[in-house]
């Protein structure tokens, strides 16, 4: 790796860690019982509405098994409930209860709170800086995932070829 590689991953994975690290921290001392993940799914359907199971691994990029195990854990705990559509009972859906509504609520508001407290150690600038390059790392890490999962998807195509 040249020097900018390994400054950039050292970076990379330290800030990702310090992340986690505060999410498990603001966990361990506040009422919340979820995972980052699981947190990020409430979120989202917070914001979204209803959802179906599919989506919901879609949007957290996991697969449908990985899915289905993090909103069973959800449901046991009364903030998530599953539910077939009336015209199309193979789809299930996924909606926040209202105690899942409360949670979610509480959560973003405290993550909210610590985002105000580390911008304050930014300037204006600084942070508009920080949010264009966090949007651009966005946009070419999902370039990244789709250009494998279609080198992915035609090496199994080539493989199941060559077996015929």
């Amino acid at each position: 790796m040249d020097n900018f590689t390994e400054e950039f991953n050292r970076a990379g994975v330290r800030s990702y860690h310090d992340v986690l690290l505060l999410e498990e921290t603001k966990r361990k001392y506040s009422r919340t019982t979820t995972s980052f993940r699981s947190r990020n799914a409430m979120e989202w359907l917070y914001a979204e509405g209803d959802k179906k199971m599919s989506e919901i691994a879609d949007y957290l990029r996991i697969s449908r098994p990985s899915a289905t195990t993090l909103i069973k854990k959800l449901e046991e705990l009364d903030y998530i409930r599953r539910y077939r559509d009336g015209d199309d009972k193979r789809s299930e859906y996924v909606a926040l209860t209202r105690k899942g509504q409360l949670v979610t609520a509480y959560q973003m508001s405290h993550r909210k709170g610590v985002i105000d407290e580390v911008a304050k150690e930014f300037t204006d600038e600084e942070l508009h800086t920080i949010v264009k390059c966090f949007n651009r790392l966005s946009e070419v890490f999902e370039s990244c995932c789709e250009t494998l999962e279609q080198g992915t998807a035609v090496s199994e195509r080539n493989k199941k070829k060559e077996k015929k």
